[in-house]
Formats: C-alpha cells, sequence, structure tokens
C-alpha cells in the first residue's frame, strides 16, 4: 500500500508539472500548403479598440483570398477579460492544430506563448512586445506592437491646454498600465510636468477616487485599464463640471468625452496584422523571419464638443490635421 500511494503521489507530481511548465523549445515549421486553412483568432478583451482589430484581421485576410468558409476555417474565441478563457481558448486551438494563432492584446499573446513555441502566432496590438520576458525565445511569435505614443500625446495636449499638474488614474495590479505608468513618469520628467498620481482600486467606490483629482491637476490622463473605463462616464462628468480636460489614451476615449488622443488606427493595425497572417499562410518563411514592427500612423483624434465645452482652441496645424468628432447630440460623428 505505501509503495502504491508513493507512485500515486508521483504521477500526480508529473501531471501538475506537466500542465504547468512553460513549453518547452519546439521546431517551428513554415506553415503546409493545403487547400482550407484552420486559424485561430483569440481576443482578450470586449473592447471596442479589439473589435477593430479583428475587423482589420478578418478584412485582411479575405483581401489575401482567405476567406471564412472557402480556403480558411476561422474561429474565434472573445474571452471577455477572463484569463481563465483566454488560456482555454488557446488549449483548444493547440488540440485541434491550428495552422496559425492570431492573437489580438497582450494578453492573447502571453497567453499563446505560454501554451505553444510551435504553432505560428502573430500577435497584433502586443504592448513591449520586444521586451517582454514572457516572448523571450519565442521563434514562433511574430506581430505587430502597441507601444502608446505618450510622448507624442502629451506634446500635442500641451499646445492645446497648459499642463503644469498631469493626473493619472492607475491601476496598480494590472502589469500593462504600469509599463504605461512608468512611460508616463519619465515623459512628465522631461517635460517638466508635475504627475499627480492616484492608485486606483475597483473593490473601492469609484467616485471618491475620481474626485482626488479635482482641485490638484490641470489635465488628467487615462490609461487604458477595463476597471477605468467601466467608470469612464463618470470620470468624464466629474471632469467636465471642474473644467479638467481628459487625454485618453486611445481614441474610443475621445468618443466617450475625452478631448484628445493619439493613438493607432486600430482597423489598420489589425489590416497590418492580417498581412503578416497571409506571410505566413502561404508558407516558405517563419514568424522569426518576419520582424516585430510598430505602427507607425498614429491619428490624431479630437472631441469638438467637448473641446468647445472647455472653451479649448486648436494650433492651426492641428486643426489640418486632426480628425474631429463633432458628436451633436442627435447627429452623427462626422470628420
Amino acid at each position: 500500500m505505501l509503495v502504491f500511494a508513493v507512485c500515486n503521489i508521483a504521477i500526480a507530481v508529473l501531471v501538475y508539472q506537466s500542465e504547468n511548465a512553460e513549453p518547452a523549445f519546439e521546431e517551428v515549421l513554415p506553415i503546409a500548403a493545403k487547400d482550407v486553412y484552420s486559424i485561430g483568432i483569440l481576443q482578450s478583451a470586449d473592447l471596442a479598440e479589439q473589435d477593430k482589430m479583428t475587423d482589420g484581421v478578418l478584412a485582411a485576410l479575405s483581401v489575401e483570398g482567405y476567406r471564412k468558409g472557402e480556403h480558411a476555417r476561422i474561429d474565434i474565441v472573445r474571452a471577455g477579460g477572463n484569463e481563465k478563457k483566454l488560456e482555454a481558448g488557446v488549449k483548444k486551438f493547440v488540440r485541434d492544430k491550428k495552422d496559425l494563432i492570431i492573437a489580438i492584446g497582450t494578453d492573447s499573446a502571453k497567453a499563446a506563448a505560454k501554451v505553444t513555441r510551435s504553432i505560428p502566432v502573430v500577435g497584433v496590438g502586443v504592448m513591449n512586445f520586444k521586451k517582454d520576458e514572457a516572448f523571450e525565445n519565442a521563434g514562433n511569435m511574430t506581430g505587430i506592437t502597441d507601444n502608446p505614443p505618450v510622448l507624442t500625446q502629451i506634446r500635442t495636449a500641451a499646445r492645446c491646454f497648459p499642463i503644469k499638474n498631469l493626473g493619472i488614474l492607475y491601476n496598480p495590479s494590472d502589469d500593462v498600465v504600469v509599463l504605461q505608468l512608468n512611460i508616463l513618469r519619465a515623459v512628465a520628467e522631461r517635460k517638466g510636468i508635475h504627475l499627480y498620481e492616484i492608485s486606483y482600486d475597483p473593490s473601492k467606490l469609484a467616485s471618491p477616487q475620481i474626485h482626488k483629482l479635482v482641485g490638484h491637476v490641470d489635465a488628467v490622463y487615462v490609461p487604458e485599464d477595463p476597471d477605468l473605463l467601466t467608470h469612464f462616464d463618470e470620470i468624464v462628468k466629474m471632469m467636465t463640471e471642474a473644467y479638467i480636460p481628459i487625454i485618453g489614451e486611445q481614441s474610443e476615449m475621445v468618443r466617450r468625452g475625452a478631448v484628445l488622443s493619439v493613438s493607432p488606427g486600430y482597423y489598420r493595425m489589425g489590416f497590418s496584422g492580417g498581412k503578416i497572417a497571409a506571410r505566413l499562410l502561404k508558407g516558405n518563411i517563419i514568424p522569426e523571419e518576419i520582424p516585430i514592427v510598430k505602427q507607425i500612423d498614429p491619428d490624431i483624434v479630437i472631441n469638438m464638443k467637448q473641446a468647445n465645452k472647455l472653451n479649448i482652441g486648436l494650433p492651426g496645424d492641428l486643426w489640418q490635421r486632426a480628425r474631429k468628432l463633432y458628436l451633436y447630440d442627435g447627429q452623427p460623428a462626422r470628420p
């Protein structure tokens, strides 16, 4: 009985280690030619910009001849911010022997890197793609990085309104947001701006935490954090009443009341990712032979209704370059 018990323990340990160990190095081969390719798209969060990236990927694949139901069988898993669902989605793709995985967002790419090192993966909109240790030695991965252009965002905003004291709400438990905070700290030091930081706790009431900014800042920077975005309308209402403009990390925040953002065109980013995926599907190339790139054509987006409400004037050249959202009540946005 003792021997039997020891054997069971040993088997349990081996099973646990095999399920939780990092994937071993595996040779990555070009995708073999076939009539119908099996593709898995993994989207980490229900965010508008990730939806646009997914739409862009599908459009590019279609243009390249890999239409869903014709030369491609495409399965999409939307994890909705659930880490377990994210990991389960990657594992299903591996079990299904997908020819290619397209990971939308940083968390999707990290989940893919954790589970497989042999199936080609195209990451789209991935923070710190080249430097994050999660992607170290991942020869099966390539794609497009999405480090926010914080310096350009602050420089553009400073041309529209004075920024001596800049507030930021951030969730310290979100690694991506902390990375953005560190970038913002470096930018603030470089520009001579005092940074007023509010550590946001999702388990507490949002309103008192948001209100801490009032009376201390000239403007507020809001990073892309799902917990904060849940209360974004409340942030806009409170800051507008205090005549404090909001700089949003991405353009969807401008639609919801931020004054401006300088951010990538997410549909274009997805389309570029889909073009990379098509290169891999054509064979004769592996991911590490395709350099990780950065989307270099960001959009300047300005909410004119909010700018007018806060009496913010725009320099002439910025007026010419920006995509202006008017968002008058009852009327659609127009360029």
